[in-house]
């Protein structure tokens, strides 16, 4: 029988999944951008201007400052620093913020009666103290965590 570990000396790691694109938009480190369909394909991404609900919306966020018109890394899927509004806390479900373009945002509490849907694209590790602060967050734009009603 064979031992071996199955998780890093700091603990659960997870993958990590970038892609190098064009950014339409500039972008700081931490950004949230939404990937742009053009040409049969994904070939650019601008920087998140409103909460982007639907499931078919591919998002990522910007892992360096991009100028725009310029390449940049963008990470897919793994555990990021992210902008953040300021009301986020440790273990809050996230989408992209309604009032802050380019930041994430927890999503509201469903009301008696709604019926949409909204991707769950991160999960906050920490918590941030203003609209602007980088806060260590499990990322998934593509497949997202789940669904939650809004």
């Amino acid at each position: 029988m064979s031992l071996s570990f199955t998780q890093g000396p700091a603990g659960l790691e997870f993958e990590t999944q970038s892609v190098t694109i064009t950014c339409t938009d500039a972008l700081s480190k931490g950004n949230l951008v939404e990937f742009t369909l053009a040409s049969e394909g994904y070939a650019a991404c601008t920087k998140s201007t409103d909460a982007l609900n639907g499931a078919a919306v591919l998002m990522g966020i910007a892992l360096e400052d991009v100028t725009a018109g310029s390449q940049g890394r963008i990470g897919v899927r793994g555990t990021f620093q992210c902008t953040c509004d300021s009301e986020v806390s440790a273990g809050d479900a996230l989408n992209a913020s309604a009032a802050h373009a380019g930041n994430l945002d927890t999503i509201d509490a469903p009301g008696a009666n709604d019926t949409a849907l909204t991707k769950v694209v991160g999960v906050a590790l920490g918590a941030s103290a203003t609209d602007t602060d980088l806060t260590l967050c499990l990322f998934d734009g593509i497949n997202g965590f789940s669904s939650q009603n809004t």
